[in-house]
């Protein structure tokens, strides 16, 4: 009786968020950290192996909100010529557009369902021969994939 007039809280606070000025509230740590990985520098010389970044979390926690926002910041626009959103059923698709691209590449996949090691070789073989300049984020609930960052 005594809260039956309070406001009611949300039992899932990332499903809510607050925009005050293009800053998302209550995921400002997060941005910033992913902000910082995407637009630090490259490999060193002669080290071609992408950067790789999983984003691990339970369901309908805002992953790929948060993947969404940081790639519509402008930084992040102007450095990478391309931006991939791949969904870990369509992981090979990259063959086809592959070859055609230039320039720094920013490989987003979201994974369902666990991904075999010897697919993860053959896309990361391939990013490997296209050059500096590729970062991979990986979003997925699976704790399991996240062997496949840094």
């Amino acid at each position: 009786m005594l809260l039956g007039g309070c406001e009611r809280m949300s039992r899932r606070p990332y499903d809510v968020y607050l925009y005050t000025e293009n800053f998302m509230f209550g995921r400002h740590g997060e941005k910033q950290k992913l902000l910082s990985f995407l637009l630090q520098h490259n490999n060193p010389p002669g080290d071609h192996a992408p950067a790789v970044l999983p984003i691990i979390g339970g369901a309908a926690i805002g992953k790929k909100t948060l993947v969404a926002h940081v790639c519509s910041d402008e930084r992040v626009r102007s450095r990478f010529s391309s931006i991939l959103h791949l969904n870990g059923d369509s992981l090979l698709k990259i063959l086809d557009h592959g070859r055609t691209m230039e320039g720094m590449i920013l490989v987003v996949i979201e994974f369902a369902s666990n991904v075999g090691d010897d697919d993860w070789k053959k896309l990361h073989s391939l990013l490997i021969t296209m050059g500096r300049g590729i970062k991979i984020i990986i979003v997925s609930k699976l704790k399991r994939l996240a062997r496949f960052g840094w």
